[in-house]
């Protein structure tokens, strides 16, 4: 079987224009006698596609994925700044769920368009880890009670802020952690992958872009922050609960439909604070 190349150009198609090897950030690509595109050096290439997006005719295969596979920037349904802003300004993190799953062709659709999430010298070093429906959440929440049980058999007490919402949740009362949500989004550092520098950020726009992504499919979200805290008071418990290491940078966001309908956004202007340096 033929292996496919990282990078080819149909002569019938290409401009000779440079586009290509101007925007190389990493000098990757040169351009051989009579103007045409070439890559010398693949191993240094780090994939970003921008070889593929610039070029006005689509005449770059890269990796085996041609121009019509993409979407095209031409003519394309974008929301105006004003509609940006809008949203921005309206978004809410949503601590009362609905009992109710959210479909599962949406968030299946909306994670993987998590693909497009940058990345730290582009290494999509990332894990997604997806608790997506009610029956799966009560797993995850069993395994996680279980899990603080270990850890206080252990003689290892928890601060009272977070031992009084486990007893309530395990009582089968008032769910602080995980706000009666539907689903649950682990984001995790993928630390088996090359080049991961920015591990903690990667994980952070990651979980923004889902946020962004999920509201704008109807989905509700709220970053899930108690998480974070409990596994500083407790390093083991997502790598008994997910199987992720202690060590592992991750953030997990909570995921439903929402019992509120806000009726405004709110104003926050004065939060603020610009420094302006001319």
């Amino acid at each position: 079987m033929e292996e496919k190349k990282l990078f080819n150009v149909d002569g019938e198609k290409c401009l000779k224009c440079g586009l290509c090897v101007k925007d190389c950030a990493f000098k990757v690509l040169a351009s051989e006698e009579g103007g045409a595109p070439t890559m010398p050096h693949p191993e240094k290439c780090m994939r970003c596609q921008h070889c593929f997006a610039v070029c006005p005719t689509g005449a770059i295969t890269f990796d085996g994925i041609s121009s019509d596979a993409a979407v095209s920037t031409r003519g394309i349904d974008l929301p105006n700044a004003s509609q940006v802003e809008n949203w921005f300004k309206t978004r809410r993190s949503t601590r009362m769920f609905r009992d109710e799953d959210v479909d599962k062709e949406v968030l299946d659709k909306v994670l993987k368009l998590l693909a497009n999430s940058p990345t730290g010298c582009n290494s999509h070093a990332l894990k997604f880890i997806c608790y997506p429906n009610r029956a799966a959440m009560k797993g995850f929440r069993n395994a996680f009670l279980k899990a603080l049980e270990e850890h206080r058999e252990g003689a290892k007490m928890l601060p009272r802020s977070l031992a009084v919402p486990a007893i309530l949740m395990r009582n089968g009362k008032e769910d602080i952690f995980f706000r009666g949500a539907s689903g649950i989004l682990i984001v995790a550092c993928d630390e088996s992958m090359p080049m991961v520098t920015t591990p903690n950020e990667d994980v952070a726009i990651a979980c923004s872009n889902f946020e962004l992504l999920a509201n704008a499919n109807g989905i509700a979200t709220c970053w899930c922050g108690f998480l974070k805290i409990i596994t500083n008071e407790v390093p083991e418990l997502l790598e008994k609960v997910s199987g992720i290491s202690r060590t592992t940078p991750f953030y997990a966001m909570l995921f439903g439909k929402s019992a509120i309908n806000y009726a405004r956004g709110v104003e926050r202007g004065e939060y603020a604070k610009i420094d302006y340096r001319e």
